[in-house]
C-alpha cells in the first residue's frame, strides 16, 4: 500500500530533495488579488462566491528543482484560495488539461522511469519508452507539454483542475472540471524567445504586467458531456462542453510575506456547493501535502 510519504520519496528521488523547497512545484512566487462574482448569480449554487472575496495564489513551474527552467517543457500551475480562514476554497490548478497518472502506484512508476540516470546524465528514453507503452493514459500529458509552447507570461496561461468536481444547481447536481480562462488569452513563447529569455523571465515579466495593470481570469467550470470520465483525470475530455462562469479572479500585486511562501493550497478544503472529485489522485493530495510541508521545515 503506498503512503502519502511514498509519493513525496518518489518526487525527492527524481528531482532531489530540496531543503526548504515543496517537493512538486519548487519554483514559483505568491501573489494577491481578490474574486469578483458575477453581476447575477452564477448557475450553480455556491454561496461563498456571492461576494468579493481576498485572494491568496502562487504561480509555480512544474518540477521539484528550485532552479528549473521558466522555458522547461512541463506544466505551469496555480495555487488558488478565495476566501480567508474561516471559509474558502482551495484549488490546484496546471496548464495541462489532464494529469500525468490515474493512481498512487501510477504516480510512483511515471517518477521512477524518470529518475536521471548518472551515465547518461538525464532520464533514460528507454525506460520512459517501455513506461508509456505500459501506460498509454498518460500519454496526452506528455503530448500536450511536448505539443504547447510555455507560457509568455503566467497572465497569458490557462490552468486545469483535471479532476471533475460536482456542484450543486437548482436543478440538481452536475460534473464539471474547473478551467481559468486568460482575460489576455493564451500565448506561448515563439522559438526567438526561447532562445533569448533568461530560465527565469517569468517573475519579472509578471511583475512588469502587475505595474501597468491587474491579470485577470474568469473562473470558469466545464460540464461534463454524458458519457465522459469522472474517475480518471488523465483522460481528455472530447468534442464541445458548455461552460458556467463563476466570477474573475484578479491578480494585483506579488506577496513577499513568509505566510506567503509557505501556504498549501489544499484542494480538500471547499465551501458549500462543491462536493469533491471521486477519482484517486484527489485523494492523495491532502495528505501528500501535508508531508511535503512538514519535510521542508525540517
Amino acid at each position: 500500500m503506498t503512503r502519502p510519504a511514498d509519493l513525496i520519496d518518489a518526487l525527492n528521488g527524481t528531482f532531489g530533495r530540496h531543503k526548504g523547497y515543496r517537493a512538486s512545484h519548487a519554483k514559483g512566487f505568491a501573489v494577491q488579488g481578490r474574486f469578483i462574482p458575477l453581476s447575477e448569480a452564477p448557475e450553480v449554487a455556491i454561496p461563498a462566491l456571492r461576494t468579493e472575496l481576498p485572494i491568496a495564489a502562487r504561480f509555480s513551474v512544474g518540477g521539484g528543482k528550485p532552479n528549473m527552467s521558466d522555458k522547461s517543457p512541463s506544466v505551469r500551475g496555480i495555487g488558488l484560495t478565495i476566501g480567508d480562514a474561516d471559509l474558502n476554497w482551495s484549488m490546484a490548478l496546471i496548464s495541462a488539461p489532464v494529469f500525468f497518472a490515474n493512481s498512487a502506484e501510477q504516480f510512483r512508476a511515471f517518477l521512477a522511469a524518470r529518475v536521471p540516470d548518472s551515465e547518461l546524465g538525464g532520464p533514460n528514453l528507454e525506460k520512459v519508452k517501455a513506461f508509456n507503452a505500459a501506460h498509454p493514459n498518460t500519454v496526452p500529458h506528455q503530448e500536450f507539454l511536448k505539443t504547447t509552447p510555455p507560457c509568455l507570461c503566467y497572465s497569458t496561461e490557462a490552468y486545469h483542475s483535471g479532476h471533475a468536481y460536482q456542484f450543486e444547481t437548482p436543478i440538481g447536481t452536475i460534473s464539471a472540471r474547473i478551467f481559468l480562462d486568460p482575460e489576455a488569452g493564451r500565448v506561448g513563447l515563439t522559438d526567438d524567445e526561447k532562445a533569448n529569455l533568461s530560465d527565469d523571465f517569468l517573475y519579472d515579466t509578471f511583475l512588469q504586467k502587475l505595474g501597468a495593470e491587474v491579470a485577470r481570469w474568469t473562473l470558469k467550470l466545464v460540464v461534463a458531456n454524458p458519457g465522459d470520465d469522472l474517475q480518471d483525470p488523465t483522460t481528455p475530455w472530447q468534442g464541445t462542453h458548455s461552460e458556467i462562469s463563476l466570477g474573475t479572479v484578479q491578480i494585483e500585486q506579488a506577496d513577499t510575506s513568509e505566510a506567503g511562501q509557505t501556504r498549501v493550497f489544499d484542494p480538500t478544503h471547499m465551501p458549500k456547493g462543491v462536493m469533491a472529485p471521486q477519482d484517486n489522485i484527489f485523494a492523495l493530495r491532502s495528505p501528500a501535502y501535508a508531508v511535503s510541508a512538514a519535510r521542508r521545515a525540517d
